[in-house]
């Protein structure tokens, strides 16, 4: 499996993909200290963060790797891998890696934004919020890779957004948040206390009981191994 880890990891070289995932948390950090002041600057940021530019920037990722692998038609690597489903786990990984390093750089922006300007997230809080986006957007990327080989880039960025947003502004300030679009934003609430609407939370919201933080990233991490392992076996019964 490393083997197939390396091989994909080279093929990223001198990709949009390498790029997208310095870019994506570098625009959003940007834009907060443009157009945004006061208590609001940081939360502003994690806001358009995890409802509108991560999830965009990581299914174009993702996307974009299935696309140019099925344009490529694998590299002909059909015909000689013993176990195909390797092909797509380790281009799952990837992306997954890819994931857990912006959302790592973006809490790390925050970090230094908050010393630079001010504003009311603690480095553990801008952590915490990071490696929980990671922990619950993971699962879409097997979602998205396997749509987009159906489809393309834009319709599945389009799909992406409109079910992140949706269930985000609809389901995670109600009983239903378990509905695993709506969990990054409910978690926001817990971790960082801030609304879906980009309001931060008053004291005493029963929106922020951490109660829910390890139903939350149960159900994401169980998502995600069982999206991967059903498109797992559809692309081991692919034919050359």
């Amino acid at each position: 499996m490393v083997r197939y880890l390396r091989a994909e990891l080279l093929k990223q070289k001198r990709t949009f993909n390498k790029i997208l995932i310095w870019l994506a948390p570098l625009v959003t950090i940007l834009l907060s200290v443009a157009l945004m002041r006061g208590r609001f600057l940081q939360i502003g940021a994690y806001n358009w963060w995890y409802m509108l530019i991560l999830p965009g920037s990581f299914t174009m990722i993702a996307a974009f790797m299935a696309v140019k692998e099925r344009r490529k038609n694998r590299h002909g690597l059909f015909g000689v891998a013993v176990q195909k489903k390797k092909l797509w786990a380790a281009q799952i990984l990837v992306c997954t890696f890819y994931l857990l390093f912006t959302c790592i750089l973006f809490s790390v922006l925050i970090i230094v934004e908050g010393l630079l300007f001010g504003g009311d997230l603690s480095p553990a809080q801008s952590l915490t919020a990071g490696i929980v986006l990671f922990a619950t957007y993971a699962w879409q990327i097997p979602l998205w890779m396997f749509l987009a080989d159906h489809t393309g880039v834009a319709f599945t960025v389009f799909v992406s957004l409109l079910c992140n947003n949706f269930s985000a502004i609809l389901f995670a300030g109600k009983s239903c948040w378990w509905i695993p679009f709506a969990i990054p934003a409910r978690m926001m609430c817990v971790c960082i206390h801030v609304l879906p609407n980009g309001l931060p939370m008053e004291a005493g919201n029963p929106l922020a009981d951490g109660a829910v933080a390890v139903w939350a990233i149960c159900i994401a991490v169980l998502w995600y191994a069982g999206i991967l392992t059903v498109t797992a076996l559809w692309f081991e019964k692919r034919e050359v």
